[in-house]
């Protein structure tokens, strides 16, 4: 469970302060911080944002790269298990 971190359209909050996000980034944050401790793929992330017949690219690899220096300076961390997805732990730790 992630503490001190929502979303919001455009932006996370982080504690009391505001940092803000593409919409694309706060929907992917979003996605992977209600998935918990369950990764979340990259086709599911396409799936999400996109629909079934959408973009197929770099576009989430691009997206989670900008997240993780966004959210790695307030303690977060965007974690890739190989084969399975993506999560997120507080801390910088795995």
């Amino acid at each position: 469970m992630i503490t001190g971190l929502r979303t919001e359209p455009r932006a996370a909050m982080v504690g009391g302060l505001r940092m803000p996000l593409s919409p694309t980034e706060s929907k992917v944050l979003k996605l992977i911080i209600d998935a918990g401790d369950t990764p979340i793929s990259r086709a599911a992330l396409e799936d999400q944002l996109y629909g079934s017949n959408g973009r197929k690219s770099n576009t989430v690899e691009v997206t989670i790269c900008r997240l993780r220096q966004k959210l790695l300076q307030h303690g977060y961390r965007i974690n890739a298990t190989r084969g399975r997805g993506y999560t997120i732990s507080q801390g910088g730790v795995a």
